[in-house]
């Protein structure tokens, strides 16, 4: 159990429309087994609970849903606070969605929240 005792947040932890399992369930779901505790993040709160519900039913844990948008900062500050607060640390961050512009790349420091939402 390499992740024992480490703490993770999977944004982008919910499941997408279609057959197959999506990477952020996947995830959550090798993390799990792995030993680590899992905080699934996404913006679909009841399809990052089902995720939850899939970790619960492979062996229990210290795991939890949480709803987050990524283009709101408030939102991630949030996501943060909350397990910093149940767990004391974050150790693991696996950031598995993503933004795009309209009008091209841009470096992530250029990325506003108003950008993030238009694309």
């Amino acid at each position: 159990m390499r992740l024992k005792d480490k703490t993770a947040i999977v944004i982008g932890a919910g499941q997408g429309p279609g057959t197959g399992m999506g990477n952020g369930r996947a995830t959550c779901i090798r993390f799990a087994q792995e030993g680590a505790r899992v905080m699934a993040v996404d913006r679909d709160l009841a399809s990052a609970e089902e995720t939850v519900a899939a970790l619960k039913k492979e062996g229990g844990g210290d795991h939890f849903a949480h709803a987050a948008d990524v283009t709101r900062e408030k939102d991630l500050k949030a996501m943060i606070e909350t397990a910093e607060k149940r767990w004391g640390r974050i150790d693991i961050l696996h950031y598995n969605v993503g933004v795009s512009i309209a009008a091209g790349d841009a470096s992530p420091t250029e990325i506003t929240e108003e950008i993030g939402r238009a694309s």
